[in-house]
């Protein structure tokens, strides 16, 4: 990337071929995330925090492409 910085994208169903290999990493890599989020080293952008009786409305807003960060459903 420009900036120097590397991304790792997952694909879910490349892992159907090499399923405990691919769960090994995963799980790694969700633990080191978790840890980083703990921590405090990273902020995850929620762009709304949406009632689950609303999962319409959420799944509308998600896909509109009009906000920046995730929309989180809310128990």
């Amino acid at each position: 990337m420009p900036n120097g910085k590397s991304a790792h994208f997952y694909n879910i169903w490349a892992g159907r071929r090499r399923l405990d290999t691919f769960r090994a990493a995963l799980r790694g890599d969700l633990t080191q995330v978790l840890q980083l989020l703990a921590e405090g080293a990273l902020t995850p952008q929620v762009a709304a925090r949406v009632p689950l009786a609303e999962i319409g409305a959420a799944v509308r807003l998600a896909e509109s492409g009009t906000v920046v960060g995730k929309v989180v459903l809310m128990p």
